[in-house]
């Protein structure tokens, strides 16, 4: 009992049955709370019905998923706190582990597990901070081109991914925090409504001293994009909002003044790539 399990939750009630039975089976005796954004999908009735343990906190409205981290973090009372998306399935018991690894290096404000696809291959869940030219180049060719130098280079994708290892962040899909650090940097910033806040808090960590890593010991399956299936116009809005809100935040003064034009130029251009994008994937699907 010293973290307590934090899940985000919106309108994804056949996958937070699916997680919660994985943490019934793997980590029973876990506090565990659910924070739902506003559900209209009986999400809320399921958790109260079939899972009378888990503390259920609603968050009326849907105000975005740091809201809902905070919320969690506030709920709950327990050293650690492990924040995780609804559509995350535990393999098995390996929080011992990377608790005692907290607990034995204090300077340690986040961790991130071993996370993997629903194919089972390995997900890229810690990543570096990129210069602003390797985010340029990720931004436009990640898509189109997934293996250049410079999207490697972001995802870390030559890391080995054995053994613990600092990092620069880990995804808020599943992230373990001390909430001592957490408290001191004052929880995660509401301003983002949807991704990025992940990348934020662990940057205020690392500026406020503490270490961020990556620890394979504990090993569990993000489905990734279930819980932000609207992978839609208004999705997408957000995910470039949020780039942008980071941006302001790290760069400033007359550094973030001078790079602003070009700032707003890209992500303007990758927001049109990215729609263009898909839907010639999705016609092209659809023509087979």
């Amino acid at each position: 009992m010293r973290a307590a399990l934090v899940i985000v939750n919106y309108n994804t009630a056949g996958d937070l049955r699916r997680c919660l039975q994985s943490v019934r089976e793997m980590l029973p005796a876990v506090e565990t709370a659910v924070v739902d954004n506003g559900s209209s999908d009986g999400s809320r009735e399921m958790v109260a019905g079939e899972f009378p343990w888990v503390r259920l906190e609603d968050n009326p409205g849907n105000p975005g998923y740091a809201s809902a981290c905070n919320r969690g973090i506030r709920a709950t009372t327990q050293p650690y706190v492990f924040i995780f998306n609804s559509d995350v399935e535990f393999l098995e018991d390996g929080i011992g582990a990377v608790l005692d690894h907290l607990d034995a290096n204090p300077d340690i404000g986040a961790l991130g597990p071993l996370v993997l696809n629903s194919d089972r291959s390995v997900q890229m869940s810690c990543r570096r901070f990129p210069s602003m030219f390797e985010n340029l180049v990720h931004g436009f060719l990640g898509d189109i081109w997934p293996d250049n130098p410079y999207t490697r280079s972001y995802q870390m994708k030559g890391l080995c991914r054995d053994e613990p290892t600092d990092v620069d962040w880990v995804s808020g899909a599943a992230m373990l925090l001390r909430r001592e650090a957490a408290d001191r940097v004052g929880g995660f910033d509401e301003s983002y409504f949807m991704y990025v806040e992940d990348v934020d808090i662990c940057w205020r960590m690392r500026e406020a001293g503490y270490r961020v890593v990556y620890n394979p010991a504990l090993r569990l399956v993000h489905h990734i994009g279930r819980t932000s299936s609207q992978q839609s116009i208004r999705m997408l809005y957000h995910h470039h909002r949020s780039m942008f809100v980071f941006f302001r935040k790290r760069y400033r003064g007359w550094q973030g003044l001078a790079l602003l034009p070009v700032v707003v130029v890209g992500l303007a251009g990758r927001f049109t790539l990215t729609i263009i994008i898909q839907k010639v994937r999705a016609r092209s699907k659809g023509n087979r």
